[in-house]
């Protein structure tokens, strides 16, 4: 249960620092960090290891906070994406719809 706790404050570190920046994190950084306490519960799941495997999670979880905290993010996110100039490319109209039809 340590570890599902040490998983998710990560992933609220994460969504918190993605925030600052005003994007969504990228799944990549969601997969790699998700990757890195998966690999802690793998390790975990032999009974002697359990408890050096949650200190180590959240060991990780404090000292990405740590490197984060206080300072303004940097970094270019790409977001919101570009419009699309391309008169080829066929969009939906970006008003609301009241779910009827006007007969044509």
């Amino acid at each position: 249960m340590g570890l599902f706790f040490a998983w998710i404050i990560g992933e609220g570190v994460i969504f918190w620092r993605w925030g600052k920046l005003g994007a969504p994190p990228t799944p990549g950084v969601l997969a790699l960090s998700s990757a890195l306490f998966a690999g802690c519960a793998v390790i975990g799941a032999y009974p002697p290891a359990r408890t050096a495997a949650t200190a180590f999670a959240f060991a990780v979880d404090l000292a990405v906070l740590l490197q984060v905290a206080g300072k303004d993010p940097k970094g270019v996110t790409g977001w919101p994406p570009p419009a699309i100039d391309n008169p080829s490319v066929i969009l939906p109209p970006g008003g609301s719809t009241s779910g009827t039809q006007a007969a044509a």
